[in-house]
């Protein structure tokens, strides 16, 4: 019975049988969730995690790798940095895996280019690896495209070129447009751009789209101070901008970025927004309590994670892509105290 497997007193961990019968379904139609919901009913996808929820249910993979002879673990790569990655990301994407079945690790990738290459190409040549996401630029030292390995099938979230920005959500750099447009609307036209790392393709397109925008426009670009996502390369950048007065407004890849130019213009006794506009990138939970509150792009960054893992659960089955992996996550711009109107 289903209460003896939930029970205080259960002797063994809960099966699909269980499950289907607390859910009111088939042991066939819960198999078939853990290979793939998508094929089910949103109801009956409802009524199954119900029951596993409350089951608290956890697949055996060894077992099922065993009797089916497939790969049940997913190797999640980060950024070494992690402090600058956001985990919102992570955390869709794993939760994606585990409800398809999916035991996750989570490697960072630390050390040289050489070295990043090298331990990459170990993690593609493991047989107990059912796939890779990852969320770090590939190496360039690599060689030949991990997504060519014929045995390890291999998403790299972001990875695309910005003239791809329906595929590339990650890389898609949209959005500075926008934010250019609304800093021009309040009247400035002298900007500072410090961009991220050139090796990510989410910097890159950005700097792009904010050099494009720029020229449009009609406005003056001062300068590109290279960052590396810390606050410490924009507060670097902060100095330099502190010797350019006619600067007005600053666009940051990223919002630790944007943070440490705040704090170095504030050491110069330069007031954001009242001489300088400052504006960020990512909607850090931070954001809002620094002072002045910082004006940010937010993204759905877990259906980014969710996206991006669901792609890589479709090339390990074997799937066609289809639109859906097409469509970008919405961005927003966030208006908060560290934008205001060019000072006459």
């Amino acid at each position: 019975m289903v209460q003896s497997a939930v029970g205080p007193g259960r002797s063994k961990a809960p099966t699909i049988y269980d499950v289907a019968d607390l859910a009111g379904v088939s042991h066939q139609t819960v198999s078939r969730y853990l290979k793939d919901k998508a094929k089910l009913k949103p109801a009956t996808v409802e009524r199954v995690e119900k029951a596993l929820s409350e089951l608290n249910y956890t697949p055996n993979l060894a077992a099922r790798s065993l009797r089916s002879r497939e790969l049940y673990r997913i190797v999640v790569v980060v950024p070494e940095a992690s402090l600058y990655f956001p985990l919102r990301m992570l955390n869709g994407a794993t939760e994606t895996a585990h409800a398809a079945g999916f035991r996750i690790d989570v490697v960072a990738m630390e050390g040289t280019a050489e070295a990043r290459a090298r331990r990459l190409q170990g993690l593609l040549a493991g047989e107990d690896v059912a796939g890779i996401l990852s969320f770090v630029p590939r190496p360039s030292k690599l060689g030949a495209s991990p997504e060519d390995a014929p045995n390890v099938p291999m998403v790299v979230a972001g990875e695309y070129d910005n003239r791809m920005r329906a595929r590339g959500s990650l890389a898609d750099g949209t959005a500075g447009a926008k934010i250019v447009e609304h800093l021009a609307s309040l009247g400035h036209k002298k900007f500072f751009h410090v961009a991220g790392p050139s090796t990510w393709p989410s910097a890159r397109n950005r700097l792009a789209v904010y050099e494009e925008t720029i020229a449009l426009l009609g406005l003056a670009s001062l300068g590109v101070a290279a960052g590396d996502w810390s606050s410490a390369s924009g507060y670097a950048a902060g100095q330099e901008i502190a010797a350019l007065p006619d600067v007005t407004a600053v666009v940051a890849a990223n919002d630790t970025m944007a943070m440490g130019v705040i704090r170095a213009l504030h050491e110069h006794g330069i007031p954001v927004p009242g001489q300088v506009s400052v504006f960020g990138w990512d909607d850090m939970a931070e954001s809002k309590y620094f002072i002045p509150s910082l004006s940010t792009v937010h993204m759905d960054l877990e259906a980014l994670g969710a996206r991006s893992m669901g792609e890589l659960i479709g090339r390990i089955r074997g799937e066609q892509p289809t639109d859906a992996g097409l469509t970008l996550a919405p961005m927003e711009l966030i208006f908060r105290e560290s934008i205001g109107p060019v000072r006459s």
